[in-house]
């Protein structure tokens, strides 16, 4: 089905470049072990993106673009609250990339991808801490919450002006709802979830039509209890109620373990070949509310 291709993610590593505020500080004493997983850092190799600047440069292991690096530019009509985009599309011809990258403090993630050709995708994420570090050690207290906007892309989505017929590339849908984590530093361990989700942008049926009559809402997502390392990362399950549906991971970073970055990777319909890559990007909500923040 045409509305129901898939799609290419471009996932996002950093390279080191001066001034690039994707780039990690040399880990300290117990600051190692921050790579990230392959479960969902997918096709990336490297890129690299500047606060307030319009291109980020990407090198991934898809069909993006003709340069190992490609040079994504800034596209605000994709913005989702706080996440900002960037997309990538050589001809009419070849596939779309769209980008999603936000910074919080001392962390910044990305995920990316495209809405598919030729029955194939590519698509990923990334996270990185670009400050120094550490663990909760009173004051605000040993049980932290994070709370505020989850971002996705998957790999269904709206048909683009190509081609023709079954040879149009795709762009992705992108999702968005209302993230909670809970971090307990104490015992070390961390979950969280995402409610309110949906697919926010005008869905089609198979014929490519806008079809109004088709139902954007998706499940409610859990982060399900794992631990925190002595380095502030995690890695855990995605669940759709008691069902394994993906994987997580992120990582801490700041003083105190001010912010949060977690990049996901699943399957939004439980069992379909539909998948979504997921962000969220927070901060603790003693420094700054967010929806769900008590």
């Amino acid at each position: 089905m045409r509305g129901y291709r898939q799609s290419l993610f471009a996932l996002l590593l950093v390279s080191a470049c001066g001034g690039n505020p994707f780039i990690e500080t040399p880990p300290g004493p117990g600051d190692g072990g921050t790579t990230v997983p392959d479960k969902v850092k997918r096709n990336l190799k490297t890129a690299t993106y500047v606060a307030g600047e319009d291109t980020i440069k990407v090198n991934m292991t898809s069909q993006d673009a003709s340069a190992l690096n490609a040079e994504y530019e800034r596209n605000t009509d994709f913005d989702i609250d706080g996440y900002l985009a960037y997309t990538y599309q050589e001809t009419t011809s070849n596939r779309m990339v769209l980008a999603l990258v936000k910074e919080s403090g001392s962390v910044k993630g990305l995920v990316a991808m495209e809405g598919g050709q030729f029955s194939s995708y590519h698509s990923g994420g990334d996270f990185v801490r670009a400050t120094v570090f550490s663990l909760p050690s009173g004051g605000l207290g040993e049980r932290y919450t994070y709370s505020g906007t989850y971002v996705g892309l998957m790999n269904i989505g709206t048909p683009l002006p190509g081609p023709g017929g079954d040879l149009d590339p795709q762009r992705g849908y992108r999702t968005s709802g209302r993230a909670l984590i809970t971090a307990d530093f104490t015992e070390m361990r961390i979950s969280g979830g995402v409610d309110e989700r949906q697919i926010i942008d005008p869905m089609v049926d198979a014929n490519g039509v806008e079809d109004p009559s088709l139902d954007p809402k998706l499940a409610t997502i859990s982060l399900f209890e794992t631990d925190i390392t002595s380095s502030g990362t995690f890695a855990g399950d995605v669940k759709i109620g008691t069902k394994t549906v993906g994987d997580y991971a992120g990582l801490f970073g700041g003083l105190q373990a001010k912010d949060v970055a977690t990049v996901l990777f699943f399957n939004p319909y439980g069992s379909d070949p539909i998948v979504e890559h997921g962000l969220i990007v927070l901060t603790n909500c003693a420094d700054d509310g967010g929806p769900a923040c008590p």
